[in-house]
């Protein structure tokens, strides 16, 4: 699971390379953040020291407050080095305590169509690797990450991969907009279909 982690930092590193100006300010997913910033982001917390970073959070009184910071400080650097960067902290492992390596498997995943799509630019994601995620963030697996309701009682199932998981009301989709959509990315619930598509539009709103 490391080596599929890597592997997609890799992938997203060599498009960033290829990107102007333009791309690299365009609003990305993540709300409030730029493309940068959610590169900013993802060199962040390979960069920073794990003291520092939880020393960081307790002065902002938050995580969310401290990472959007940090975000934003290296998302403003010259776009050349903040990528050369990655590309020297890519090979980095690491896991989350008590939820393992599929937690950096789902944040590159995430934030890589974070910046992908609104640039119209084709999933890089691994087939592989999105099934591990998907069977995680819709499989009731994701706790502390996705709330249990929001998937509870449904069945998931993606158009151009051979995956599904969950029993119930059928949701169906690509496979990166089934990923986009239970974390929160509400422009990937248009391209969900099947009965169960409008409960779960319904408890995404709720949320």
């Amino acid at each position: 699971m490391l080596d599929a982690v890597t592997a997609q930092r890799l992938a997203l590193i060599d498009r960033l390379e290829g990107f102007d100006e333009g791309q690299w300010d365009t609003a990305s997913l993540c709300a409030g953040w730029r493309v940068r910033d959610v590169v900013g982001h993802l060199v962040s917390i390979l960069d920073l020291p794990l003291h520092r970073f939880l020393l960081g959070v307790v002065k902002a009184r938050g995580f969310d407050r401290f990472a959007d910071r940090v975000a934003r400080e290296y998302g403003g650097q010259d776009p050349v080095a903040l990528t050369a960067r990655y590309r020297e902290l890519a090979p980095k492992r690491f896991s989350v305590p008590v939820v393992g390596a599929i937690a950096p498997l789902v944040d590159v995943f995430v934030h890589t169509r974070d910046v992908e799509r609104p640039l119209g630019l084709p999933s890089s994601l691994d087939a592989e690797g999105l099934r591990t995620v998907l069977e995680f963030v819709c499989g009731g697996k994701a706790r502390g990450f996705i709330p249990a309701r929001r998937t509870a009682g449904l069945r998931f199932a993606a158009t151009d991969l051979d995956w599904t998981v969950g029993n119930g009301p059928l949701v169906e989709g690509p496979a990166d907009a089934l990923m986009l959509a239970v974390n929160d990315r509400s422009v990937a619930l248009a391209d969900l279909s099947g009965e169960g598509a409008e409960e779960f539009r319904s408890r995404m709103a709720g949320d």
